[in-house]
């Protein structure tokens, strides 16, 4: 069972957060789905700047200033966080 993401941090997977660092690594230019705190599902297409912890959570900032918590992130580029693998089963190549 997935935790209360707008509320309440759950650790990523360690595989999904290597993915994520390398990106921010290389600084490359990523299509990321997320839900805000506000649990509002959107896209962006950023460069990740940094990868970073506060306190007990864990956050990426992009360069255009978006600052997501980790376990908000639903898709980066073609990697679906395993915290939501039915993700796919619902999207549409229209």
């Amino acid at each position: 069972m997935i935790a209360d993401k707008s509320t309440s941090y759950c650790p990523i997977d360690c595989g999904f957060h290597d993915i994520l660092l390398d990106r921010a690594t290389r600084q490359a230019y990523c299509k990321i789905f997320y839900y805000t705190p506000l649990r509002e599902f959107t896209k962006v297409n950023a460069v990740i700047k940094d990868v970073y912890t506060q306190g007990q959570e864990e956050f990426m900032k992009l360069a255009t200033g978006e600052i997501i918590r980790l376990d908000r992130i639903i898709v980066i580029d073609e990697y679906v966080a395993p915290g939501y693998p039915d993700f796919l089963d619902f999207t549409c190549d229209c």
